[in-house]
């Protein structure tokens, strides 16, 4: 249940939570500095409701300091996270994996992403576990110069940026993000951000109203991602996953998992990217 519905509160903490990562198979804390549910997309799969707006509470580096030593300190000298909520969790599950700054919007959005990209690097400089941090991102602000120097901080020790690239055609990026910033931009953004620092991009496919990608938009996917390699820029990764959580939009439904594997195939086949399925914890 903790894997499927990733709740972004914990006890009387205002911007940190722990969860279990499927993607990364272990404990993940993550940062939500968008509490307002900021964000310049509209993705129907969204789990986050934003048809109730929340009071907004800026990201406050100090607070968000204080609230990840006190969760650290929860944490045994092998890595192992002791809370409460992951008691019945077999310990090989329990290991401290990253910080990620993400959340119920855009973290990129904010005036002090590389304040608060900093306030993330001296916590981990001064801790003896070994975790990285990660930046999970709609990859819109990607090339901007404020967000650059929060990447600075964030991949100086330990670092990756996990890039959104939901679709290949106009067509169904509007359809599955909706966004102001065109999906050329955000294919540019993501090379710019590859070709400085440790990159994955993060796919998810879905179906709306019973429309999946066809063969037509999963061509012109497959060229994204070899235009972004012909550019130089490294992908370390691409992660391919669809619905785990409940949708905001209910007209919005989970692939097949043989769609996934599919287009794995082919990913590998047609490009020198690798690719990884997630969806089971664990896996």
């Amino acid at each position: 249940r903790e894997q499927r519905e990733h709740p972004r509160t914990f006890a009387s903490y205002t911007f940190v939570y722990p969860v279990l990562s499927r993607r990364l198979g272990g404990v993940s804390i993550g940062i939500n500095v968008n509490i307002d549910k900021n964000c310049n997309f509209d993705c129907p799969y969204c789990q986050v409701d934003r048809s109730i707006l929340p009071k907004s509470i800026p990201a406050d580096p100090p607070v968000i300091r204080k609230e990840l030593e006190s969760l650290l300190s929860q944490i045994d000298s092998t890595g192992i996270c002791r809370m409460e909520r992951f008691a019945n969790i077999e310990d090989q599950y329990k290991h401290l994996l990253d910080f990620a700054l993400s959340g119920d919007g855009e973290p990129t959005l904010i005036s002090n992403f590389a304040e608060v990209c900093q306030t993330l690097y001296e916590v981990q400089e001064n801790s003896h576990l070994n975790f990285q941090l990660t930046l999970i991102t709609n990859a819109t602000l990607l090339n901007q110069k404020r967000v650059i120097e929060g990447l600075s901080w964030l991949c100086k020790q330990k670092g990756e940026v996990w890039a959104k690239l939901d679709a290949g055609t106009d067509e169904w990026y509007q359809k599955v993000n909706v966004s102001k910033v065109s999906l050329d931009q955000v294919e540019k953004n993501i090379i710019l951000c590859a070709q400085q620092f440790p990159t994955k991009i993060q796919s998810l496919f879905c179906a709306l109203h019973g429309e999946v990608p066809g063969e037509n938009e999963l061509k012109a996917y497959l060229q994204r991602l070899k235009n972004i390699h012909a550019s130089g820029a490294t992908i370390l990764e691409v992660q391919l996953h669809t619905l785990a959580r409940v949708p905001s939009a209910n007209w919005c439904s989970a692939v097949d998992e043989s769609f996934l594997t599919n287009l794995k195939e082919r990913i590998e086949m047609e490009t020198p990217l690798r690719a990884h399925i997630y969806g089971v914890y664990g896996s």
